[in-house]
Order: structure tokens, then sequence, then C-alpha cells
């Protein structure tokens, strides 16, 4: 998910889909050109892991697949 996307924050969705009991334990990667997310990652609420951009498709297909495995 962007943390920029349209009107929305992607922080802000990613916290509210950690602390719910229905979505906590779906894998949320963050991807952003301006953010740098990768200090926060341990904080509550955050995201399981952020990808910069601009990206390698292979790395971001890496990432997900680590996340789907974990």
């Amino acid at each position: 998910m962007d943390v920029m996307l349209g009107g929305m924050d992607g922080r802000s969705i990613c916290k509210e889909m950690k602390s719910n009991n229905l979505t906590c334990s779906v894998p949320v990667i963050l991807i952003s050109g301006t953010h740098d997310l990768a200090a926060s990652l341990n904080l509550p609420g955050a995201p399981n892991d952020f990808v910069a951009k601009p990206f390698d498709i292979d790395y971001l297909l890496e990432r997900i697949k680590k996340q789907l495995a974990a």
C-alpha cells in the first residue's frame, strides 16, 4: 500500500488494520518515495515491511514472498 493515497494516508490505514483483531495478522508493506519508514518498522501499528520508490519489481516480489511465508 502506498503512503500517499489521494486524500488518505496509508500509515493511518495500516495502524487501523494492525489495531483491529480481524485484520491485525494481514501483512502490510508500505511503499513510498517521500517517506522513510524503515526506522519505524518495530513500532506499534507499523507495517510489516517498507519499500522505497523507485523499486525493482523483483525486489518487491521478494518482500511479498517473505511476508506470505511468515
